[in-house]
């Protein structure tokens, strides 16, 4: 099944990604950048095991989540900040709002995080900082007001929130940060009970990027530009749609299921190779009901993937 919100959706990220980024596919790199630190701040999408279980929101394998294929490539580790690293992403945080995960642990806002992050230490043209959120906003939204326009209202101010931490951190004297919106939360089997996959929240993951890209567009007129927007719908939906389509010049990229979690745990934070309702979990797209499988993290850091996010941010910032 074609989703056309989602076509749409990509490619205005695309096109957004470009506006965002000084030196978009134009194959000249100019860059200071020695990378000796990456940081994260955000989300479960992010977080390397920050949270009370020490695991990560996919299937914990030993292979780590996308963020960590990422950095690998710069010879860069990410561990999680409660034990010494440089990991302050956790599972459940909200952009602007202390919430708490589903055992009652309080976990910070992205704005706590960078907080704490900046109380630690200085940031320099050499530090990788990543940041995302959104996801936990839209769950949280959509719980407590259903869909309607105040949700579509609060998911917004979230994007306008989120935008305004990624100037407190190039304000820190952040010079490569790499933002990441939402992917399509409503193609994700927990959207199932608010109008199945491609309804309406779907529309509110649209509203949060769209918000969010036309929040961070001032940054184009800044030279060195100091932010790259990394688009993970449209990532998404290029997986999700060679699986539903089997059109795609990738191929399904072993993908077989896209409509299940595969994990049987309450949520992926608590999930291990024998918590699986089928040992071939990298044909599956979803680990639980909102996050994806080691297998598609990988894809986002895969040069082979069309528009991957390595792949952009050497294109600006060189390998």
């Amino acid at each position: 099944m074609t989703h056309p919100w989602s076509h749409r959706i990509a490619m205005a990220l695309a096109a957004g990604a470009c506006t965002l980024l000084a030196s978009c596919g134009s194959g000249s790199v100019v860059s200071d950048l020695n990378a000796n630190r990456a940081i994260t701040v955000g989300d479960g999408f992010e977080d390397v095991g920050q949270g009370p279980t020490g695991m990560e929101f996919t299937v914990n394998d030993g292979s780590g989540n996308w963020v960590q294929s990422f950095v690998s490539n710069y010879g860069l580790t990410m561990t999680p900040a409660k034990s010494g690293g440089w990991g302050y992403a956790q599972g459940y945080a909200q952009v602007a709002t202390a919430a708490t995960d589903p055992n009652g642990n309080a976990v910070p806002s992205v704005s706590d995080q960078i907080t704490t992050l900046l109380a630690r230490t200085t940031l320099t043209k050499n530090d990788i900082v990543m940041i995302n959120g959104g996801m936990s906003d839209i769950v949280a939204a959509v719980k407590a007001t259903g869909i309607s326009a105040q949700t579509t209202s609060t998911v917004t101010a979230a994007a306008d929130a989120l935008a305004n931490q990624v100037q407190r951190l190039v304000n820190a004297g952040a010079t490569h940060v790499v933002v990441t919106g939402v992917y399509d939360l409503g193609m994700t089997p927990w959207a199932a009970a608010y109008g199945g996959f491609g309804g309406p929240v779907s529309a509110l993951s649209t509203a949060f990027n769209n918000e969010l890209l036309l929040q961070l567009n001032h940054f184009a007129n800044v030279s060195p530009n100091p932010v790259l927007f990394f688009g993970a719908a449209e990532f998404f939906d290029f997986a999700y749609n060679s699986v539903a389509q089997s059109t795609t010049s990738n191929g399904n990229f072993g993908l077989t299921n896209i409509t299940t979690a595969v994990c049987n745990t309450p949520t992926a934070a608590t999930c291990t190779t024998a918590t699986l309702i089928d040992p071939n979990y990298s044909a599956y797209l979803f680990a639980d009901n909102l996050y994806l499988t080691p297998a598609v993290q990988r894809l986002f850091v895969n040069t082979g993937y069309a528009q991957n996010v390595l792949s952009l941010f050497q294109n600006v910032w060189g390998s």
